[in-house]
């Protein structure tokens, strides 16, 4: 959630310190390159420890960070700065879900069970959506990263009380199975979400200078993201039901939002809105699926694997943000836009190289 709430809430931001499209985009970068950096360290960590552990650090971190920015933030460098204490959390926050799913959740629902806990970053963004209206205009953009921690709170005290490591998966072994599977995928999840965080991040933005109401616009962006939600939970039931290969409706979704990135380029509020739909219900519901297809490939080392896919996923998530603020500052939506839809082509591209690979 704190990138979330940052991206959300800068139109209120901006009424206390100079907060620019750009500056927005550096503070979302900088989150990702922190959590790209720690998540295969932080998975390995997980295999070794077990997943409650993590999934404690990571609320406990994500308690630290909004509630520094809650007393502290005062300019565009401090906000930064103690963003990064949320990285550390993402980082965290995924191999630890994903470890704990494998081990006790049926591989019969594994595809439900990944859809679900990747259903968590759109919940977020649901949050961060709604806390605009709801929070920041009537009682000032702080108190919602106070509310964000209270959930953290909640998360920490709700860790469910398990054992430390699998014995099955021990330590991870130097080459898991999948191995090259696994980083291509990671990969298809660097292009992918270099469009999909680009999306979300700027959408009340664009929005707004658009001309839609900074309200309206907080809850475009939780309709987006409720979208996105629902659209990762049901790919990941159909994977179960099935018994498919993930990957193919992922290639196939990612191919279709790409009418919606190009329809953003309209920039008539009412487009924008059918625009933002489209892209979010389909373009930002890939990650239950490759969480899966990693999982599936590096059954011995699950952390791992969603480390390697989590960190392609927030490398992405550093390069798409900082290449859409700066081209935002100079007032070329349009061209981030049309980025965004050849982004996402090519993670399309990727994925559908990799099962060629595979089936050769």
């Amino acid at each position: 959630m704190p990138g979330f709430l940052a991206a959300s809430l800068a139109p209120r931001i901006r009424a206390d310190f100079a907060f620019s499209d750009s500056s927005l985009g550096l503070a979302v970068a900088l989150y990702y390159v922190v959590s790209a950096s720690g998540s295969v360290p932080a998975g390995r960590l997980v295999d070794r420890a077990g997943p409650t552990w993590g999934m404690r650090l990571a609320a406990g971190f994500t308690v630290s960070c909004c509630l520094a920015v809650a007393m502290l933030a005062d300019s565009a460098p401090s906000l930064t700065v103690l963003m990064l204490i949320g990285g550390m959390a993402n980082a965290l926050g995924g191999p630890s879900v994903s470890a704990l799913l494998k081990r006790e959740v049926s591989a019969q629902r594994h595809g439900l069970a990944f859809g679900a806990q990747q259903a968590g970053a759109p919940g977020g963004a649901l949050l961060a959506g709604l806390a605009l209206p709801a929070v920041a205009i009537p009682f000032g953009w702080r108190w919602a990263f106070v509310l964000a921690a209270a959930l953290a709170l909640v998360a920490v005290a709700c860790a469910p009380r398990t054992g430390g490591p699998d014995a099955r998966s021990g330590t991870p072994p130097r080459r898991p199975r999948g191995f090259t599977s696994v980083h291509a995928l990671g990969l298809a999840a660097v292009l992918a979400s270099a469009a999909g965080v680009s999306f979300v991040s700027f959408l009340v933005t664009y929005a707004v200078e658009s001309g839609m109401r900074e309200a309206t616009a907080g809850l475009l962006l939780a309709g987006v993201s409720l979208m996105a939600t629902a659209s990762r939970i049901v790919l990941g039931e159909l994977a179960d039901r099935g018994r498919q290969e993930p990957l193919r409706p992922v290639a196939t979704m990612l191919v279709a939002s790409v009418a919606g990135y190009l329809l953003l380029t309209v920039g008539e509020p009412g487009v924008i809105v059918v625009a933002a739909l489209l892209a979010g219900g389909l373009g930002w519901a890939w990650p239950g699926g490759l969480n899966l297809a990693v999982v599936q490939r590096s059954p011995d080392a699950p952390a791992w694997a969603v480390g390697v896919m989590m960190t392609g996923l927030f490398v992405g998530a550093v390069g798409g943000p900082l290449l859409t603020g700066i081209l935002a500052e100079d007032d070329l939506f349009t061209l981030a836009w049309i980025a965004c839809a050849g982004l996402a082509l090519l993670a399309a591209a990727t994925i559908a190289a990799t099962l060629r690979s595979e089936r050769g």
